[in-house]
């Protein structure tokens, strides 16, 4: 369901059982070339994709693409996430999620923190994520992550194949240096050939005008 919530079949058993079973699944991508580097946070996912981030209470759906890849899901509760001492989870998933939450939203990052409190604070958002610390260049390889693999791969080739769609985000995305430059020179030569455009017929407007009223 394209977009709608992410289903978990519960049909006996216990609840933990039905959430094992549900995560036991192997990541089905293998793509050891993705880099999820410094820049591949939630501020700069919305900022160079327009990818806007839409908050859930469904582990489930963490990390999923919804509504034409125009939004990502993200599961906020980290306070609940850090109190679980039950066998609730598999081992190792409520750890790896909120190490998702670290690469997202790096405590450490200013303007992914000012960016986050102008457009997403809300007394409904456990803003405990952006306490999740700091990951470093090895726990940012992409190996490193067993669940959310999949997911995180095809969220960072999204990241890494946009190409800046308005003004806004020409202007942030700078992860391209040559592109980046080449296109603000462009702009500017634009203004420049319609500033100076305009001097001239503003001076040859009084021209004509002296012309016919030489007093």
């Amino acid at each position: 369901m394209e977009n709608g919530n992410e289903c978990m079949s519960w049909t006996d058993g216990t609840i933990e059982t039905a959430i094992h079973q549900y995560f036991s699944h192997p990541p089905k991508l293998d793509d050891t070339s993705i880099t999820l580097e410094k820049s591949f946070t939630a501020y700069n996912l919305e900022s160079f994709t327009g990818i806007a981030i839409h908050w859930t209470d469904n582990i489930a759906d963490h990390l999923r693409l919804v509504e034409d890849d125009k939004k990502v899901v993200i599961f906020h509760h980290v306070t609940f996430l850090e109190c679980q001492r039950t066998s609730l989870f598999p081992p190792g998933l409520v750890n790896e999620t909120l190490r998702t939450i670290s690469l997202l939203f790096p405590q450490c990052d200013d303007k992914n923190r000012k960016w986050f409190k102008k457009r997403h604070f809300s007394s409904e958002i456990d803003v405990r994520l952006l306490r999740c610390g700091y990951l470093n260049h090895r726990a940012r390889e992409i190996d490193q992550f067993h669940f959310w693999k999949d997911r995180l791969i095809i969220l960072k080739e999204k990241f890494d194949h946009a190409h800046p769609q308005t003004i806004s985000q020409w202007w942030r995305d700078r992860r391209n240096r040559v592109q980046w430059y080449t296109f603000w020179l462009a702009v500017a030569i634009l203004i420049l050939t319609i500033f100076f455009g305009f001097v001239q017929s503003v001076e040859g407007a009084l021209q004509v005008y002296k012309a016919f009223n030489p007093n």
